[in-house]
């Protein structure tokens, strides 16, 4: 197996690691894109095992080149030396605990820029968790035309208010309610171990931003706004279980009968990392992929 470790920088000054598997054989991609940028969760990286494993596989087996990478966001804590034009090297805490929303739009244009300069030019984002829900912001944010497809595998909806009528709704309240006292006594950065929507070590700050009340990142409100052909995946037993996700399918299917460049997939028993169904859910993203 041969793997090209390779970096970015993105346009606000973070290096950013991943790999570049290009298919053995010499045989044109039989999908409709020729590289598939697959992007992790939240806290998730490159590296470690996963789903992205045996999908980087049988994306190759079909003639697809694989670019598997990490965003700001990996880990739960990293630590990373920023570079910006004019200024010394700023020494920086991020990771899943410390990361800004906003700034994934950064992370995505980078491996866009690297994929499009290593001559690739049909391109599809395939993110999971919050890296659906990143790819889903990037792509009504500041459209690419670069990018041909987006296949978004389970994407948290981050709102406020419908968490509040969870089962759960009190315990994410008071979590709120503390995280907005840190911020007003000063201290965005305080670290704070919470239970809900997802158990996570988060600064009071990065809390806010995805689940405060003015629900900022609401996938929502951003889907409508994409106009490029979307795939998107959730399984019947997250849905169940995990407050991101708790009538979300239903909204997502809506949408999907409205807008002709949305798919819904509901994933029959699947839970959040497609345990027992990867199989079943790479066929549907490769089926899709061929005629997208």
């Amino acid at each position: 197996m041969l793997v090209d470790l390779c970096s970015v920088q993105t346009r606000d000054g973070v290096r950013l690691d991943g790999t570049l598997r290009r298919p053995d054989q010499e045989n044109p991609s039989q999908l409709g894109v020729d590289l598939v940028i697959l992007h992790h969760g939240v806290g998730g990286n490159f590296y470690n095992p996963g789903m992205f494993d045996a999908y980087s596989e049988s994306l190759l087996d079909v003639g697809c080149t694989v670019l598997r990478v990490n965003n700001r966001g990996h880990d739960l804590v990293s630590r990373a030396m920023v570079s910006q034009v004019g200024h010394e090297p700023e020494a920086k805490r991020l990771g899943a605990a410390y990361e800004d929303m906003d700034a994934c739009q950064h992370d995505w244009a980078g491996w866009v820029d690297f994929a499009y300069a290593e001559g690739y030019r049909r391109i599809a984002l395939w993110g999971h968790s919050l890296g659906a829900t990143k790819s889903i912001y990037y792509m009504a944010t500041q459209p690419d035309s670069r990018v041909t497809c987006v296949v978004a595998g389970s994407p948290p909806r981050f709102a406020h208010s419908a968490f509040l009528t969870t089962a759960e709704g009190d315990i994410f309240k008071r979590s709120a309610e503390q995280a907005q006292q840190h911020i007003l006594e000063g201290h965005p950065e305080a670290v704070m171990d919470v239970l809900y929507p997802v158990p996570i070590l988060v600064t009071a700050e990065t809390f806010m931003q995805k689940y405060g009340p003015e629900e900022t990142y609401d996938i929502l409100t951003y889907i409508p706004k994409m106009n490029i052909p979307t795939l998107i995946l959730i399984g019947t037993e997250e849905a169940q279980t995990m407050m991101a996700f708790q009538g979300l399918p239903s909204q997502v299917a809506k949408l999907a009968d409205e807008l002709d460049y949305l798919t819904f997939t509901s994933i029959p028993g699947a839970d959040h990392a497609y345990t027992h169904q990867r199989t079943e859910v790479w066929n549907i993203v490769r089926q899709w992929l061929e005629v997208v």
